[in-house]
């Protein structure tokens, strides 16, 4: 069964806290350790993706559950309006099923209405699925970032991959 791909919504607050909440257990490589969110800082993080025009919060939703997450912050200042710097996670129980390649290619259709034109992603060297996702839909590797994540003490590269919409 696949999921519904759609944009959040503020009714999704709750669901999403949920969904932070498993997914911010699991540190897992790629992804930033922090506490779990309040409901006010889910609520603030929807907001700062809902409201700007050049940005986006995408849900995967399966039987009434967020298992897909992809969030999308448009450039604020007037020369990087074009450019979005996406992240992407998945729920553990549903990686796998292609729900990363369904929430990017939504953004990649999403994308050009609201003037983006640049989609870009900083992937950790210590997740080469995520690096393997994003170079099989079209992102190309521009830049190489040496150490600059620490992780578990450990210092992780980190690579920008973009894909260009508009020549």
């Amino acid at each position: 069964m696949r999921p519904e791909i759609r944009q959040a919504a503020d009714s999704d607050v709750v669901e999403l806290q949920r969904y932070a909440t498993s997914l911010f257990s699991e540190n897992l490589p790629g992804i930033f350790r922090r506490p779990p969110p309040t409901l006010d800082e889910e609520y603030e993080f929807v907001r700062s993706r809902i409201e700007p025009s050049n940005s986006t919060l995408l849900v995967a939703v399966l039987g009434g559950r967020i298992v897909g997450l992809l969030d999308l912050a448009g450039g604020t200042l007037a020369e990087e309006s074009h450019v979005g710097t996406f992240g992407l996670s998945i729920d553990r129980g549903h990686r796998g099923h292609s729900i990363g390649t369904a929430l990017i290619e939504a953004l990649v259709s999403w994308a050009p209405e609201h003037g983006i034109s640049r989609i870009q992603a900083w992937a950790w060297a210590n997740n080469p699925q995520a690096v393997a996702l994003y170079e099989r839909l079209g992102f190309v590797q521009e830049g190489l970032c040496k150490r600059a994540i620490i992780s578990d003490g450990e210092p992780v590269d980190v690579k920008l991959l973009a894909l260009l919409l508009v020549a």
